[in-house]
């Protein structure tokens, strides 16, 4: 009788699954997010890049010309390397966790527009269950509506 009931709740239950990946690449708003934020970060990136080039340098120059150098102006670069490779590390953690958090904000603005458009697409089509199509095992090609999604977070701005 157990089985006979189940197979009667499961019979009326209309799922859908969704490919989260999927949306979050082939939705316009993700390839904008990081547009923005590329444009956002791009002077601290060349500052890093400068910081790197100029360590580089630095660092190849001491190699080179150490032994012909004099004691101080030996210690003089030394310190100045030390100095870019602090600065650098500084500002190169501060850039990544600058960018970590701008990313998270931007994609939970984006992860809204596809949440509200799974719960409309659900609504609409009369869906009891949206599953995580990542959480699947199995799922029939029909109960995927990633498409629909894409398709709905594609028109709103």
């Amino acid at each position: 009788m157990a089985a006979g009931f189940s197979a009667q709740a499961s019979a009326e239950t209309k799922i859908a699954v969704i490919n989260v990946p999927r949306i979050m690449q082939e939705i316009p708003q993700g390839k904008a997010v990081e547009a923005k934020l590329k444009s956002e970060f791009s002077s601290r990136i060349s500052e890093m890049q400068r910081l790197e080039t100029e360590g580089q340098n630095l660092a190849a120059k001491l190699k080179k010309d150490e032994a012909f150098m004099a004691a101080d102006e030996r210690t003089k670069l030394q310190r100045r390397l030390a100095e870019l490779q602090a600065d650098f590390n500084l500002k190169g953690q501060a850039l990544q966790e600058d960018q970590r958090r701008r990313f998270n904000e931007e994609q939970k603005k984006v992860l809204n527009k596809v949440q509200d458009a799974i719960d409309s697409i659900a609504k609409a089509q009369g869906y009891d269950l949206v599953l995580n199509g990542q959480s699947v095992v199995f799922g029939a090609e029909k109960l995927d509506i990633s498409a629909q999604v894409i398709q709905q977070v594609s028109k709103s701005k």
